[in-house]
């Protein structure tokens, strides 16, 4: 079940908007929601859609949870971290960035 959707800001190499959803009732973003949120700013900022991102988790929504994310593109691998950085209700605010 997804609750309204939430404004989100991120970062990855430059900054940039994103949008998701947050799960209602586990109080966490989904693991799809936020590969999904990581191959926008991917596409975005590397001009090519990433071949794989991979989240193992969902991400709580608490401030300063963290989810480490792998990213395979045709221009190179790296991680990303989402951190959590204000929860309003059902709103989730988190950055994206590189490791």
């Amino acid at each position: 079940m997804n609750a309204r959707i939430a404004r989100i800001i991120g970062t990855t190499v430059a900054a940039g908007g994103l949008l998701l959803g947050l799960s209602a009732c586990s109080m966490s973003v989904s693991s799809e929601d936020v590969q999904s949120e990581i191959t926008s700013m991917v596409k975005e900022q590397l001009q090519t859609d990433p071949t794989k991102v991979d989240c193992p988790s969902d991400l709580d929504a608490k401030v300063g949870a963290t989810l480490t994310c792998t990213v395979e593109s045709p221009v190179r691998n790296f991680d990303v971290v989402a951190t959590v950085t204000a929860v309003d209700g059902s709103d989730v605010k988190f950055d994206i960035n590189e490791v």
